[in-house]
């Protein structure tokens, strides 16, 4: 009996074994290993199931600042953490390649210094003690168009940015916005290359002020920054020619009292006050400004491998920020900066700025280089209560072991060498210069 089971067991099992080898089998997919890919300057790998070339960097970068003090409320040292994440996507495509990039960085901050309270000029120190997320650029370029944000504004000389830690962009260091909105096109002329540019107007604001009586608020933002750059590079090394218009708006007397008036149901209460520094009846005018600046980079092979000499020289009139002019100080001072100035029936007087700028990079070796660099800047702004002039020089030392690794250190000078009236007499705690400087580690990848 048992092995008639068994026997009958076999011959079942055999049978359904064999109706299951005769069924279809699905073949296994095949495997899509990663591609690496070049297009342009760009190498990556090839997002599976697309025809993508996908970049994927990184930067983290640790700060120790140091700034002279002159009071025991203020800070002597700061600490800063910075991480950065970027992506850049390229596709060839019939209408060419189209490329979109992007990077965020988070940074934490600690011991705040600000200026006013003993932070020198020429040094970003700390802009608080929370991580916070920074756009530093998005954009897509799709043939000679960019739309977006982009990394440094058309305006800027960007190669000076290379020879100290800071840059432009302080106390007439020279303009070195940073990133910034911008629509523009980009034709390419073999050596030579033409940018007309908008750029978001509101990022380049520094303040509005009054001749007399109150300071005007700014009324709303009309036309776009209008930024055009030339650029000539050949083997000697670079230069550049940029321009931008800036446009300046001042709340009209009507505006305010409408948004300070309107009371419960919106109801316009009656009154005969006009604030906002203007008399009765009077509007602020809309005030056009412009900026100019020559950029120039010279290579000096004949000193080092990689050696440069930069020069650069910017005037700008209702547009400070593009001069660097943004109303930080020196020392214990730091005066206000106005693109214009509106007396009491509405007339705009324009702020005069310029700052010339100079550095020079050296390779000691391949892996040890040095900046050096000095800047002047003036700011005329209707009349000597409010002008200021500042000097700055500043050197570092850079030690590169391995690739993308740096390990450097910095110090900067910085002294007003014309007070505004406005902050005499100088108190006994007082102070025109100060020193400051930071260490940098900062790995690429």
């Amino acid at each position: 009996m048992l092995k008639s089971i068994l026997y009958a067991s076999t011959l079942v099992f055999l049978s359904t074994g064999a109706k299951a080898a005769d069924l279809p089998s699905k073949k296994a997919a095949a495997v899509d290993y990663v591609r690496i890919c070049k297009i342009g300057d760009v190498s990556g790998f090839v997002i599976p199931g697309s025809d993508t070339c996908l970049k994927v960097s990184g930067r983290v970068r640790a700060e120790y600042f140091y700034a002279e003090t002159f009071s025991r409320d203020s800070h002597a040292t700061a600490t800063r953490g910075r991480g950065y994440v970027g992506l850049d996507a390229l596709t060839s495509t019939e209408f060419g390649v189209v490329r979109t990039a992007a990077r965020v960085f988070v940074t934490r901050d600690t011991g705040r210094v600000t200026a006013g309270s003993g932070a020198p000029a020429g040094t970003r120190l700390p802009s608080g003690t929370d991580a916070n997320p920074t756009l530093d650029f998005a954009y897509v370029q799709f043939g000679n168009l960019t739309a977006g944000r982009i990394g440094t504004s058309f305006f800027e000389f960007a190669p000076f940015g290379g020879v100290s830690f800071d840059g432009g962009g302080t106390l007439g260091r020279g303009s070195d916005y940073g990133s910034i909105n911008t629509l523009a096109y980009t034709a390419n002329l073999g050596l030579l290359t033409a940018t007309l540019a908008i750029e978001d107007g509101t990022e380049r604001r520094v303040g509005l002020g009054a001749v007399s009586g109150d300071t005007p608020a700014y009324a709303g933002h009309a036309v776009p920054d209008l930024v055009g750059r030339l650029d000539y590079t050949d083997d000697w090394g670079q230069a550049a020619l940029t321009g931008a218009i800036h446009q300046s708006r001042a709340a009209s007397p009507s505006t305010a009292f409408r948004a300070q008036f309107i009371g419960a149901g919106g109801v316009l209460a009656i009154s005969t006050t006009y604030p906002n520094a203007f008399t009765a009846g009077a509007v602020g005018e809309t005030a056009y400004g412009f900026a100019v600046q020559g950029g120039l980079k010279v290579n000096l092979p004949s000193l080092g491998a990689g050696d440069a000499l930069f020069l650069q020289a910017a005037y700008a009139t209702g547009a400070n920020s593009y001069t660097g002019w943004g109303g930080t100080g020196a020392g214990t001072l730091a005066p206000q900066s106005y693109d214009v100035a509106y007396d009491a029936a509405g007339k705009a007087k324009l702020s005069d700025s310029w700052s010339v700028t100079g550095g020079l990079l050296h390779y000691w070796t391949p892996s040890l280089r040095q900046g050096v660099f000095a800047a002047w800047g003036r700011l005329d702004q209707f009349g000597p209560s409010n002008d200021v002039a500042a000097v700055s020089a500043g050197t570092n030392l850079i030690w590169s072991p391995v690739r993308n690794l740096d390990v450097g250190a910095e110090v900067v000078y910085a002294k007003l060498t014309q007070t505004p009236r406005s902050l005499l007499p100088l108190q006994a705690f007082d102070q025109r210069d100060s020193w400051s400087g930071r260490v940098r580690f900062e790995r690429d990848f």
